[in-house]
């Protein structure tokens, strides 16, 4: 167990929702976010190689759907965070305004 002193921790980054571009933390959380979810389509993508081309469980089975349906939704979510960091590199980011 390791411990840390208060001086020690870094300081909390604040994010800027009302800014024109994304900070350098914001980018960073979007690239982590997008590794995470490419490792778990990846996981996904071969449960699903095992299932269905391996132990021939019918493609209609509502485990296999589900499986396809979580992969689906992030496969979407990684396209949006993509197609953000584009428009963020590109320097024409539309920002969201926050609900308040």
């Amino acid at each position: 167990m390791v411990f840390h002193l208060g001086f020690e921790l870094p300081a909390p980054e604040v994010m800027d929702a009302e800014g024109e571009d994304l900070t350098p933390l914001e980018v960073k959380i979007v690239q982590k976010q997008i590794r995470k979810n490419s490792a778990v389509i990846d996981d996904y993508v071969d449960r699903l190689d095992l299932l269905v081309n391996k132990e021939h469980h019918p493609n209609r089975e509502v485990f296999i759907r589900k499986i396809r349906e979580r992969m689906f939704l992030l496969m979407e979510e990684n396209d949006t965070f993509r197609r953000l960091l584009w428009r963020h590199w590109q320097g024409k980011i539309p920002r969201v305004k926050v609900f308040e």
